[in-house]
């Protein structure tokens, strides 16, 4: 039996969920320019990390299972970071190396909140991500953040940042359905989700939906019960046939534009084909450790703005087979962690987490950088790390 905490985890899980949502977000957006808080990051981080000292000072110490897991994620984030030293002349670093320090401060934070509350931490998180797809899919729909080719986007993220919190509030859906009795009223938003998502025209996000779904499959099929999935299916269904009738036609002429004349027809990649051949190419000629740091966009000649758009390829290209093999060493911790509790004693939240987490590396395989990589890492990080157990009481000798 886990040692039960003097205190549960509550508002400080909300802070620190809408740092990790904020991205990159900069006041100059909002047409405000102040030195070094321009970054909304820093006041941020700043508040997050004191309230978590406040709150682990009144906790006290919480030890935690699993905990070699973050180890080998935070040597790899150290690794990239000292891979500075190497870049060639006139690579901008700064950047990136604030990205590397930003999600290494998040998963100090969320490696605290695991030891300290997994699983309350982490119902909670998959509720925040419920919520935030709510918000983005009503801003998309009422054409706020929209691209001019008519992807649906919200709120300053990108279509690829769009199909995300879709398909994590699909993801969601299930997790609600399943922890509140299996009440019907929770898959309702799934087609509408999933409707977000195709309308965000991320085939990416779509094709790792899929991967997604074929290992949960493998891992409940033992337990799979067709009568029991019946309704619930029909459900969805019956709500997606409804959706495409009333509210379809709005996107058939793109979707017809984006995933069968640009995807299928004319085999449209969006230059990812060629970003991965440059990583690759790159990758043979610095083998060991790579170019550094932001050494891709450097090196490629492609520009500032391009980067590899898949995060093994882009490791390997800055970081050579030193960085790859950190990286496999970080997954391996992670699924060491995870795999370590009986399949009998997992809860329902690690098992959703490592579906968000595995539903977000599968899309870091097509695009997002280093930073993007934040959501995976956290989630995962939430599936292998728990609580310790209380060590148990020994007799006393009278």
């Amino acid at each position: 039996m886990t040692g039960e905490p003097t205190a549960r985890p509550g508002l400080i899980v909300l802070f620190a969920f809408l740092v990790t949502l904020a991205g990159r977000f900069t006041l100059s957006r909002a047409g405000v320019d102040i030195p070094v808080a321009n970054d909304v990051r820093v006041p941020m981080f700043l508040v997050l990390v004191l309230s978590l000292a406040l709150e682990s000072h009144h906790v006290g110490p919480r030890p935690a299972a699993g905990g070699h897991a973050v180890l080998g994620i935070l040597a790899l984030l150290a690794y990239q970071g000292l891979s500075i030293l190497w870049v060639p002349p006139g690579t901008v670093t700064g950047p990136v190396l604030g990205d590397l320090c930003a999600v290494f401060g998040l998963l100090i934070v969320y490696y605290n909140l695991a030891a300290w509350d997994r699983d309350r931490v982490t119902a909670t998180t998959l509720k925040l991500f419920h919520a935030a797809a709510w918000v983005y899919f009503a801003a998309a729909a009422a054409g706020f953040g929209r691209e001019v080719n008519g992807r649906w986007a919200a709120l300053g993220g990108g279509p690829n940042v769009f199909v995300r919190l879709m398909i994590l509030g699909m993801i969601t859906s299930f997790y609600l359905y399943l922890r509140e009795a299996e009440r019907l009223i929770w898959l309702v938003p799934i087609p509408v989700f999933l409707f977000g998502a195709i309308a965000s025209g991320s085939r990416g996000g779509l094709v790792s939906l899929g991967v997604t779904i074929a290992i949960a499959l493998l891992a409940i099929r033992p337990r799979l019960d067709f009568g029991r999935l019946a309704k619930p299916f029909g459900l969805i269904v019956v709500v997606g046939i409804l959706l495409v009738i009333t509210a379809g036609p709005t996107i058939a002429d793109y979707v017809q534009a984006r995933f069968i004349q640009g995807t299928l027809e004319q085999q449209n990649a969006s230059s990812r084909d060629v970003l991965f051949g440059m990583a690759v190419r790159i990758f043979l000629q610095h083998p060991l450790l790579g170019t550094g740091l932001n050494g891709f966009t450097m090196v490629s000649g492609f520009g500032l703005e391009l980067y590899t758009h898949n995060l093994p390829l882009s490791i390997a290209a800055e970081g050579g087979t030193v960085g790859l093999a950190l990286l496999l060493v970080a997954w391996l911790g992670l699924w060491h962690g995870y795999a370590a509790v009986p399949l009998r004693d997992r809860s329902l939240e690690a098992r959703f987490a490592a579906y968000c987490g595995i539903f977000i590396g599968c899309t870091n395989l097509f695009s997002g950088d280093y930073y993007d990589a934040r959501t995976m890492w956290i989630m995962l990080l939430l599936a292998a790390v728990h609580p310790a157990r209380a060590p148990a009481a020994t007799p006393s000798r009278h």
